[in-house]
């Protein structure tokens, strides 16, 4: 006999008495069965933890191995998959996506947070950033965003004090070996146009980090800002430089944009460029050399720190990590439409050629 069906049993012979006291008891607890008591299945249903994901990207490039800045939140959803969650199974995944404009994400944070996740992932500065100013309580993961940047939001990195814990990427790093093959691979090369966005607040001294060794092995920097609705324009002062060479750091908005990364290729080649950037994929993408961190191993590593934060690791214990995997990849089809031959030297330190 069920629960409910015994509850029914003892209602019927408390009705049948002749006490009115027992009588008007009979009618409150038929009226608390009927409502209170759930249908069956509905109480066995527990509250799913809930995991906002806030994008800088778009929703449409959420593939791991898209090539856009949404493959960040592909490879994180990866990540939480071989760490047991499933969404909609055993964890609830809430997105939000800038779709490449940054002005949206502080407005995108705070409406995120309304839904009360219990831990939040983002990446980039602004997207760390945007989430950092909405909450000062909900866990944040940022996998990854700019090492000043995450010095500045946790403030003790070995052991963070705050809400905010995840991976830094190394820009600087990574644009200053982006120079050095550049020089490499073309010895004459002394001018250097430096594409950024100048509205990541992790960019907007740029090129000034690059400087010291721009000097050191003889480049001048010119560094020319770059926002995607003015794109003609800035490609066009890039046309009037008179630059040797193309280089853009590891900027979400620039490189999440197939258009970008169209237009820059063929300027760079109609006009005889070599184009690094600090990203791997950018090679695959038509440039002579992409280098620097595997972010989508980042950001799937930011999947390890939300399945600790939901098993009630503290975020003290979860200290900030720097990427130990780069790679660098050279475009060999790219490097023969610029008439260029690949020393054997940097051919044996490449971790991919692209034919």
């Amino acid at each position: 006999m069920t629960h409910r069906a015994a509850m029914r049993q003892i209602l019927c012979r408390l009705r049948a008495s002749t006490s009115g006291a027992l009588r008007t008891l009979a009618i409150g607890v038929a009226a608390f069965v009927t409502f209170a008591v759930p249908p069956p299945g509905v109480a066995q249903q527990a509250r799913l933890p809930k995991v906002g994901i806030l994008s800088p990207g778009a929703r449409s490039a959420a593939a791991c191995a898209s090539g856009i800045v949404g493959y960040n939140v592909g490879c994180f959803v990866d990540g939480l998959r071989s760490v047991g969650y499933i969404d909609g199974k055993n964890v609830a995944l809430e997105y939000r996506f800038a779709d490449g404009d940054y002005g949206r994400l502080p407005a995108l944070a705070a409406d995120l947070v309304a839904t009360v996740p219990d831990v939040i992932f983002t990446f980039t500065t602004p997207g760390a950033e945007a989430a950092a100013k909405a909450t000062a309580t909900i866990p944040i993961v940022v996998s990854p965003a700019s090492e000043a940047t995450m010095t500045r939001l946790v403030r003790n990195l070995s052991r963070p004090t705050g809400n905010v814990t995840g991976m830094t990427l190394f820009p600087t790093g990574d644009g200053e070996k982006c120079l050095e093959l550049l020089k490499e691979l073309r010895p004459r090369t002394s001018r250097v146009a430096v594409l950024f966005d100048p509205d990541n607040p992790a960019l907007r001294d740029y090129p000034g980090p690059l400087e010291a060794a721009a000097r050191r092995i003889g480049i001048t920097l010119i560094g020319i800002g770059v926002r995607i609705a003015d794109l003609p324009k800035a490609l066009a002062i890039v046309a009037a430089s008179n630059v040797d060479a193309i280089f853009m750091p590891n900027d979400a908005a620039l490189i999440g944009s197939a258009e970008v990364l169209k237009r820059v290729n063929e300027l760079a080649l109609t006009q005889g460029l070599p184009f690094a950037a600090a990203s791997t994929r950018m090679a695959r993408d038509g440039a002579l050399i992409g280098f620097g961190a595997d972010t989508p191993a980042l950001s799937r590593r930011g999947a390890y720190y939300v399945q600790r934060i939901l098993s009630g690791t503290k975020l003290t214990d979860l200290p900030v990590e720097n990427p130990t995997i780069f790679s660098l990849s050279l475009n060999l089809k790219t490097a023969k439409v610029l008439g260029l031959t690949i020393p054997q030297s940097v051919l044996l330190r490449a971790d991919e050629l692209i034919e």
